[in-house]
């Protein structure tokens, strides 16, 4: 009974499985080096993404601020102009 467990496990290697770069391959070393940093040194894409999303929120504020500024303006112009007398409230 112990026999037949044995012999149904699964094998740890299976052959043919293992993928590797043969040592004989001239620049196989450099080949995976340069990969590897490349991956590590682009930025992912949804930190692209994210700096997207980050420049179109800050637009929008700058807008936003830039509206209200000019809001403010005006109330303040329009007040001046009814202290001095110097026109009809527009």
């Amino acid at each position: 009974m112990m026999d037949e467990w044995i012999s149904r496990a699964t094998p740890i290697r299976r052959p043919g499985a293992a993928t590797s770069v043969p040592a004989s391959e001239p620049g196989g070393l450099s080949t995976t080096l340069s990969a590897g940093a490349r991956v590590l040194l682009t930025p992912p894409r949804e930190i692209w993404l994210a700096s997207l999303g980050s420049a179109s929120l800050t637009l929008r504020l700058v807008r936003t601020t830039w509206a209200h500024m000019v809001a403010e303006g005006t109330r303040a112009e329009v007040t001046l102009r009814r202290a001095l007398g110097l026109g009809s409230a527009a």
